[in-house]
């Protein structure tokens, strides 16, 4: 991983091999950053991502393991009880151009991604809710 900060933004740029979450996990605690957005492009060699079923409170992921571009990759981290969370969504596409994406548990770079990671003046957290089974943003207490 390389990274430049510009302004407030930092420019990272995570290489071959490299876990996605684990790397943003680590430069975050790093550099003491506990609210932040995040987007990326670039290419990943694995990912494991899926979708939320609301009626079992679950994910279900499907892992994909070829090389894919990732279009788009939005999100957030925030902490949560056991830490900072990485919650992202991607648009991934193969050689043949199809699309397919929903929320990442975890992905793998395949040649490199480049990430904007945007620190937040902010104290969010997370915290468990009953009725959807989520860990959501508790925005009424300020901290």
């Amino acid at each position: 991983m390389q990274y430049q900060k510009v302004n407030d933004v930092y420019i990272i740029r995570i290489d071959t091999g490299e876990l996605v979450h684990a790397t943003l996990h680590e430069f975050c605690n790093r550099h003491e950053i506990t609210n932040a957005l995040v987007t990326a492009i670039g290419a990943v060699e694995f990912v494991r991502c899926g979708n939320y079923d609301l009626e079992t409170k679950s994910y279900n992921f499907d892992e994909y393991q070829k090389l894919v571009e990732v279009t788009s990759y939005n999100g957030n981290i925030m902490p949560k009880e056991d830490g900072l969370y990485v919650h992202a969504h991607a648009t991934f596409s193969d050689h043949g151009n199809s699309v397919f994406g929903g929320h990442v548990d975890e992905m793998r770079v395949g040649i490199v991604l480049e990430v904007v990671l945007t620190p937040l003046a902010s104290s969010i957290t997370r915290i468990h809710d009953e009725t959807t089974g989520l860990a959501l943003l508790d925005l009424e207490h300020k901290q």
